[in-house]
């Protein structure tokens, strides 16, 4: 076995970094505190209890998508429109499965870049009993990128959003219902 060599560490650089790690902050003086139990001198009262937290809010209704017109590029502009307006993202795009954007805003060309190949990716997957890959969010560097597809006589189409985090599944069924109705008779 041979010994690895650790010739090129500077043994003072790294003590120096290591006293600066492991320095200890300033504590208080141990005459400062006092036995559990015991009162203080000139001590506050007792603080009030704290209020009991609120229950969660119930997530808001997301009013369904109703589309108006019969131009697709009208259609595309509302879902994304919609998207935008009720679901936490920064930015929201429709593409076909080749990756070709069909309509997006606030979002880069780069992401969408990204739906052909990571469709293709999935095919794969779809072909596993009980796996639906027809949803996911993926890392992209700071942001996450939510998906849904939906495959039509035309080929699929795939409606995206960015954002801070990860879409929850009820947002998804949401996004896959509204991206259903928009492509649907196009």
């Amino acid at each position: 076995m041979t010994v690895r060599s650790v010739s090129w560490t500077d043994a003072q650089r790294v003590s120096s970094l290591l006293a600066r790690v492991s320095a200890t902050p300033a504590r208080e003086p141990a005459a400062l505190v006092s036995a559990m139990g015991s009162p203080r001198a000139g001590a506050p009262a007792k603080a009030p209890p704290a209020p009991a937290k609120a229950p969660p809010k119930a997530p808001k209704e997301v009013p369904r998508l109703v589309q108006t017109s019969d131009n697709p590029a009208d259609r595309l502009d509302a879902l994304v429109a919609w998207t935008l307006a009720h679901h936490a993202c920064a930015g929201a795009f429709v593409a076909d499965d080749n990756g070709l954007t069909l309509a997006a805003h606030g979002i880069s060309e780069a992401h969408v870049s990204l739906v052909g190949p990571l469709l293709s990716a999935l095919v794969g997957v779809r072909t596993v009993p009980g796996v639906d890959a027809t949803a996911g969010a993926l890392w992209l560097g700071a942001q996450m990128m939510s998906w849904v597809e939906t495959r039509t006589a035309r080929g699929g189409f795939c409606l995206g959003t960015v954002g801070d985090e990860a879409l929850s599944t009820r947002a998804l069924e949401q996004l896959k219902e509204a991206l259903e109705t928009t492509v649907r008779g196009l």
